[in-house]
């Protein structure tokens, strides 16, 4: 698989020589925290990201950086290449990246981390197969070959398959060596990489499909589907779910157990009140494996933001982030089990290419409502760079 990679990205760097559009961006997030009235730098958390952008008709490459501890580390590194065929456009990408398809509702989150704005990406939250579903590739080294037709449907009709360097069978030295142990079946797999595929169709004004298939591991998988509706003007809105099994490989017995199937419930939506005012709500119920007795554990995330435009360069918003864990077991009444984020934020576009967004975040846990400033863990203020050319 590493000289596929290698392959891809090679030839994508040839082509890049003669590449008309570069592009950098560069994001710095700093944090203060606030202990007895005063406030503190939290060093821990900074991070810098460092983007360069190569691209042209024929092709690109992204590479990434994030500045780790003082040392600059890589972060995400792909290219991809543009090839027309008689029945489809193919595109052929590799290296390490995170591919995602899913319209997740983020116009206005711009530079807001997760904890600020989508606490949870689409799937099942804390998952253990189905978490964050619609990620094909998770930041793995990946080789994904996509492939377009615009002649078949109305649309556009899209598919993908693809390998993602994983552990696809954690008995793989048995099946290696199946001819001398015998411990390994016929037809075991020993390779390094999982499976992953997504059918896609989308026509402009009427509806956006997708369905991701993601086989990482021997005998786990995750399905997710999403419908995003495009026939309101105004509204963006995405609706879906993910099943996943769930199994593991006990090395004594050699056999692999059922743990169980996990799920998420997906719903996203963003609707444009007037110029400059837009509201926004995600919710998701997920039921994700544990090794607890209950075998699951099912969770509530209700998330709400309202923003609002008060000039060309200055921007505005409130988000509302609640999440209560082992949903089926609360007791409502107490209100156990309940934590809450609230992050009003402002954003100042200094110029063209430059932008600073921060916010005051306040976090409660276990929320008791008759005693909230008993359950307020932190208050938390971002503050985010972000340069782009």
């Amino acid at each position: 698989m590493k000289k596929i990679v290698g392959a891809v990205l090679a030839a994508t760097m040839l082509a890049g020589t003669a590449m008309a559009d570069i592009g950098f961006s560069y994001t710095g997030s700093n944090y203060f925290t606030t202990s007895g009235g005063n406030l503190k730098y939290v060093n821990d958390d900074r991070t810098d990201c460092l983007s360069v952008t190569m691209s042209n008709a024929a092709g690109g490459v992204v590479v990434d950086f994030d500045i780790d501890g003082g040392s600059l580390v890589e972060d995400e590194y792909y290219g991809w290449i543009n090839f027309t065929l008689p029945f489809a456009q193919l595109q052929m990408t590799a290296g390490a990246w995170n591919g995602r398809y899913v319209n997740r509702v983020r116009a206005d989150a711009g530079d807001l981390k997760a904890a600020d704005f989508e606490k949870f990406k689409p799937g099942v939250i804390n998952g253990t197969t189905g978490k964050d579903s619609d990620n094909l590739t998770g930041g793995a080294v990946s080789v994904v070959a996509a492939f377009t037709n615009q002649d078949v449907l109305p649309g556009t009709l899209m598919g993908k398959i693809g390998l993602v360097k994983s552990t696809y069978n954690p008995d793989a030295d048995a099946a290696k060596n199946a001819s001398e142990s015998g411990d390994a079946t016929d037809g075991d797999l020993a390779i390094s990489a999982g499976f992953v595929g997504e059918l896609a169709y989308r026509q402009d004004g009427l509806v956006n499909l997708n369905l991701a298939i993601k086989n990482l591991v021997k005998n786990n998988f995750s399905f997710g589907l999403w419908v995003s509706p495009m026939m309101v003007d105004k509204l963006s809105l995405t609706l879906g779910g993910t099943v996943a099994t769930v199994k593991d490989w006990d090395k004594t017995a050699k056999e692999w157990s059922d743990l169980g199937v996990e799920w998420g419930i997906d719903l996203r939506a963003r609707y444009k009140i007037a110029d400059g005012l837009s509201v926004t709500t995600m919710h998701n119920l997920s039921s994700a494996y544990s090794s607890a007795d209950d075998d699951s554990t099912m969770k509530l995330w209700n998330m709400l933001n309202a923003t609002y435009a008060i000039a060309d360069n200055l921007t505005t918003g409130l988000t509302l982030n609640m999440v209560t864990d082992n949903v089926t077991n609360n007791d409502f009444a107490d209100a156990r089990n309940i934590s809450i984020t609230v992050s009003p934020s402002l954003v100042i576009q200094a110029t063209e290419k430059v932008t600073v967004t921060t916010a005051l975040r306040a976090e409660w846990e276990n929320v008791d409502f008759a005693h909230w400033t008993e359950n307020l863990a932190a208050v938390t203020i971002p503050v985010i760079f972000s340069f782009s050319y």
